[in-house]
């Protein structure tokens, strides 16, 4: 994607004209990145406004973790973003640090637009200032949306997490249930469990009319296909120790966009994780209670 095609598809120049566009270009430096390397850390000075023109890159907080100091560092994905898509915003509006790291995720070009380059393109052109900032605004209320979004989501279903299921079956209803009104537009959806009898996924509860779901898309999920089947379609499974414990097949009657279904990839993954562990501790209890009236069995006889 050349420069010019970028910027015209950004919201954040969507009332810029051309002529001004061209001017801007010039201040646009790429910046080439391999898989797994940093725009910038946590903590860094910011300075900079970055645009993917390819690849994708990593908006995630380091977490502590225990462990040998080789051990590979834990992040928590805040963000996803593609091409198209911008980050860095805040260092344009003030001199602060940076909230997260930005890592990317395959090999990426980036264009990157520092704060003096944009003040001296203001500069030439004073009338865009006030649009501009303006749009730079909506990006990030839209941003915040999106995060007070799947925070309330994550509480919501902490509150599931924390009732005393014996069946994992039931709690994968439970949460289903919880899940989908999270979710914009109209979803249907099922949930798959282990069956640790015939080492197989089978249905366990389902959301509005998963009839209709294509048999296609169940026999995926059923075979523990994960990500998007296709633009409406997305299969998010629950990773075990040694098989997936099992998955959410979910449909929406419309398509998604690149930017929802990444969104959406990233919540649904991080919820996935914290049902992975209910359904294990669900395992161990079983297993304990299990084991417990076996003592007393010996006990008994003996």
């Amino acid at each position: 994607m050349d420069k010019l095609t970028l910027l015209k598809s950004l919201k954040l120049f969507s009332r810029v004209p051309q002529e001004q566009l061209l001017q801007l270009e010039e201040f646009l430096k790429p910046l080439t990145l391999a898989d797994g390397e940093a725009v910038f850390h946590e903590g860094s000075v910011g300075d900079s406004l970055y645009f993917i023109a390819e690849g994708r890159v990593r908006i995630a907080k380091l977490l502590p973790r225990e462990g040998a100091p080789s051990e590979a560092p834990l992040y928590k994905d805040l963000s996803i973003l593609a091409p198209g898509d911008c980050f860095g915003e805040m260092a344009l509006i003030e001199s602060v640090t940076r909230s997260a790291d930005a890592l990317a995720s395959g090999p990426t070009v980036l264009l990157r637009l520092g704060r003096e380059d944009l003040d001296r393109w203001l500069a030439a052109n004073p009338a865009l200032a006030l649009g501009f900032f303006a749009q730079l605004v909506q990006v990030i209320s839209g941003r915040l949306r999106r995060s007070s979004d799947e925070l309330a989501l994550l509480f919501d279903l902490s509150q599931v997490l924390l009732e005393p299921f014996t069946i994992a079956r039931d709690l994968l209803g439970r949460v289903l249930d919880r899940i989908t009104p999270h979710m914009d537009g109209a979803w249907a959806a099922g949930a798959y469990a282990y069956n640790e009898f015939n080492d197989e996924l089978e249905l366990a509860a389902t959301h509005d009319d998963f009839a209709s779901v294509p048999e296609a898309s169940k026999k995926a999920a059923a075979e523990g296909r994960t990500g998007w089947l296709d633009d409406q379609t997305y299969v998010v499974s629950f990773p075990g120790p040694r098989h997936a414990l099992g998955c959410f097949l979910f449909r929406r009657a419309a398509p998604l966009s690149e930017e929802e279904r990444t969104e959406l990839d990233r919540a649904l993954t991080t919820t996935a994780r914290l049902i992975s562990t209910a359904i294990e501790n669900i395992s161990f209890r079983t297993e304990e209670g299990f084991r417990s009236r076996l003592n007393k069995v010996k006990t008994t006889e003996f």
